[in-house]
């Protein structure tokens, strides 16, 4: 059987970063950058005052001494200004630092500091404190200098990034644009959420699952179930989504089953059918689609909801992030190590997958304890749908280890961590 990391290190051959677009910060929420971001403008942009008060030169300054006021510096002041020796000026917070100026004295270490904050700046201020050289100053580009490269290219863009691009000059971004992935579900027993099942029958939660956690990951679905099990109609409902999306996943038909409809038609493109040597998920597939003049990759997924699950966060997801312009972690970096909370036995010749959920400490803290569910069949059932809810990990066991015991240090891949 297939080597785990080596079906990893496959399925990235698969694509390549989707072409770049420009759009308006505004838009670019959740998106991937194209490339670096050198700031255009240094931040903060002049040197300004941190506090509402007084710009004057620090040795001019002692507690109990006055000086006169010569003018008042509101925010958005723009003419030049020049403090002369032994004055002050009224300065407010954000506004540009006269030049001569080196400090700001704050209001609050004024006599009749409620007055000196009226309408009309004071004609002269007195101190209650010494003040030193660049108390309260913000200095032009204290934060990063014009020129500096503020994100780099496959940096996904967060509230926080947004401002700070338009804090630096940018009112466009060149993003990676957002991911449309094709679900198609197979199998002649599914049906759809809700309706009333016959006998041999099931839900197709699959084709909710799958597009839901490529919501989750910042794609768009294209749902398409397919229930008839049969090659030629399968080939035509799969080219006509091949055409619409970026990323095609198939679940079900992929194992050794007589009627598996997607293996029978996919080998006719290309597409490759192999075991990995992981429990659950052992089936897969992987390959690309030609549509439109280009290559879509697509990876074809057990049936089993644990096993989709699993197939998903460790070989979809870091696909999804290679083709928004994201660099995949090599696969063992992509764990971290925690404690099992729940020992079991299990039986030996693949690496087995467990979906967990890491609890909350004693001290309120998140523990590193992972429990995995469900804790009675070691969580290696692959069919095992409600307690997938609970699982924010992947706990990864080793093929020759027959038993984890409780407090053991095991690989964990969080899935909110960057993979």
């Amino acid at each position: 059987m297939k080597d785990v990391a080596a079906h990893y290190r496959d399925v990235l051959q698969l694509g390549q970063p989707l072409p770049p677009q420009t759009v308006p910060v505004e838009q670019a929420l959740g998106r991937v950058l194209a490339q670096d971001t050198p700031a255009r403008y240094s931040v903060p942009p002049f040197t300004n005052s941190a506090m509402d008060g007084f710009a004057v030169r620090a040795e001019d300054v002692q507690a109990g001494c006055t000086l006169p006021v010569s003018t008042d510096i509101p925010a958005g002041r723009t003419d030049p200004l020049t403090l002369e020796a032994g004055t002050a000026m009224r300065i407010m917070t954000g506004a540009p630092l006269p030049s001569g100026a080196n400090a700001v004295v704050q209001v609050e270490l004024t006599e009749n500091a409620d007055q000196n904050m009226a309408e009309q700046a004071p004609a002269q201020v007195t101190f209650s404190a010494d003040v030193a050289a660049g108390a309260n100053v913000r200095r032009a580009g204290e934060d990063i200098n014009a020129g500096e490269t503020l994100f780099q290219a496959g940096t996904r863009l967060s509230a926080a990034h947004l401002s700070a691009l338009v804090a630096v000059g940018y009112g466009q971004v060149q993003i990676r644009p957002g991911l449309r992935v094709g679900v198609v579900t197979t199998g002649e027993e599914l049906r759809p959420a809700g309706e009333q099942l016959k006998p041999g029958q099931i839900p197709d939660s699959n084709s909710v699952l799958v597009a839901s956690l490529a919501a989750e990951a910042g794609a768009s679905a294209h749902l398409r179930a397919f229930h008839a099990d049969t090659v030629e109609g399968f080939l035509a409902d799969l080219d006509a989504a091949a055409r619409e999306v970026d990323l095609l996943i198939t679940t079900g038909g992929v194992s050794a089953g007589a009627f598996d409809v997607v293996k029978a038609a996919l080998r006719q493109k290309g597409v490759t059918f192999t075991k990995v040597a992981m429990q659950p998920g052992k089936p897969q597939g992987f390959g690309q689609i030609r549509a439109n003049g280009r290559d879509v990759p697509i990876l074809c997924l057990p049936g089993n909801p644990v096993s989709v699950l699993v197939s998903w966060y460790l070989f979809a997801v870091p696909l999804i992030h290679k083709l928004e312009g994201q660099r995949p972690a090599a696969f063992d970096d992509r764990f971290t190590r925690a404690e099992v909370g729940t020992g079991w036995k299990r039986k030996t010749g693949r690496v087995q997958f467990l979906p967990a959920t890491a609890r909350e400490g004693e001290n309120g803290l998140p523990s590193a304890e992972v429990h995995v569910h469900p804790a009675s069949h070691g969580g290696s059932k692959s069919h095992f749908v409600a307690s997938l809810a609970a699982a924010t990990g992947l706990v990864r066991i080793p093929a020759d280890q027959a038993e984890v015991k409780v407090g053991e240090e095991v690989p964990v891949m969080w899935f909110g961590r960057p993979r």
